[in-house]
């Protein structure tokens, strides 16, 4: 049984939001594989109570001995953060390992063909611009976003608020006596120009996804700054190119099929086209057993898959010394 050092005959304790599909719930099985089913307890934090019951039916019968909870959260929504931390706090002493995962919503109004062609067509090296446009996403659609009811833009919330929020909340049971990883799910769409500090909202722009992709890994540099001291760890990772929920909201899913020939001879040139919600998981599961000390807080963890299928796991710095210093949030 793994334990945690300084709490004897304590198991590790792995909180997921988003965790009742696709690479959230992959991470939750093979963490549950690696430390042998009743090694670690699981919680899954989920918007949806039948989805989050189905993950964890799903989760039990490949481990009958497991120990795997749900608490009910939507990131969207700062006052259903609050109510599931609360919850988190009665059902637990501390967090090992804290996975933001939830949310990486990016909402489509159509696919911008007019950029696609200028950026093959009108480029000098138009298969370097159709790798980028592929692996980032950039300026390859168009986006819109809504207001939640709180008067939050939604992509925001959603994806760096809500999680932000959360771990503000979960503070006395992060680090102290051991040490907790915070691992949020970043992305190669993540867009430097997208982010802009004096609207971080992302109200204004036209890339709300990729501004708040940027924003996590900007935090999660910030929340290194302000909680290392507590034995706290922030770090972040990519899954790459996964067919999810998410990608069905760009294309349809035969579009994706048609294109997989292309994404897997891609491999050669680009290891994150993953594919499967496994091979994607691969730098979330790949943390969890890093000494958190030795992690370069600036880089963000990539999974890859080589061509001819292994997994394994790069680093990326896409920002200078100082980006981290964009956004303070009265941290």
């Amino acid at each position: 049984m793994s334990t945690t050092p300084g709490r004897k005959n304590e198991k590790l304790v792995a909180v997921i939001t988003g965790g009742n599909s696709g690479v959230g719930l992959t991470a939750a099985e093979r963490l549950l594989d690696l430390h042998n089913g009743d090694g670690i307890e699981i919680c899954l934090v989920c918007r949806n109570r039948n989805r989050a019951e189905a993950a964890k039916n799903s989760l039990l019968r490949s481990s009958p001995n497991a120990t795997v909870d749900i608490v009910l959260m939507d990131t969207s929504r700062i006052s259903s953060v609050i109510k599931g931390a609360r919850e988190l706090c009665l059902k637990y002493k501390h967090i090992d390992l804290l996975y933001l995962n939830a949310g990486a919503i990016l909402v489509r109004r159509g696919i911008n063909w007019s950029h696609m062609m200028n950026e093959i067509f009108d480029s000098e090296t138009p298969g370097q611009k159709i790798l980028h446009m592929f692996t980032t996403g950039e300026g390859l659609l168009l986006q819109t976003d809504n207001t939640t009811n709180e008067g939050l833009q939604q992509v925001f919330a959603t994806n760096l608020f809500g999680h932000y929020v959360l771990v503000r909340e979960l503070e006395s049971l992060l680090g102290h006596d051991s040490p907790s990883q915070v691992i949020w799910t970043s992305s190669r769409a993540s867009i430097k120009s997208s982010f802009n500090i004096s609207d971080i909202q992302h109200k204004k722009g036209h890339d709300p996804y990729g501004s708040s992709k940027f924003g996590i890994d900007v935090m999660s540099v910030a929340l290194n700054d302000r909680l290392n001291t507590q034995k706290v760890y922030s770090h972040a990772c990519c899954p790459g190119l996964v067919l999810t929920n998410l990608t069905n909201a760009i294309f349809p899913m035969w579009v994706w099929y048609i294109l997989l020939p292309f994404f897997l001879l891609m491999r050669i040139f680009v290891a994150n086209f993953n594919l499967s919600p496994y091979n994607g998981s691969e730098s979330l599961v790949w943390l969890s057993k890093q000494n958190p000390k030795e992690l370069d807080p600036k880089s963000r963890y990539e999974s890859n898959t080589s061509f001819f299928g292994k997994r394994y796991v790069s680093s990326r710095k896409d920002f200078n010394e100082d980006s981290h210093r964009y956004p303070d949030m009265n941290m």
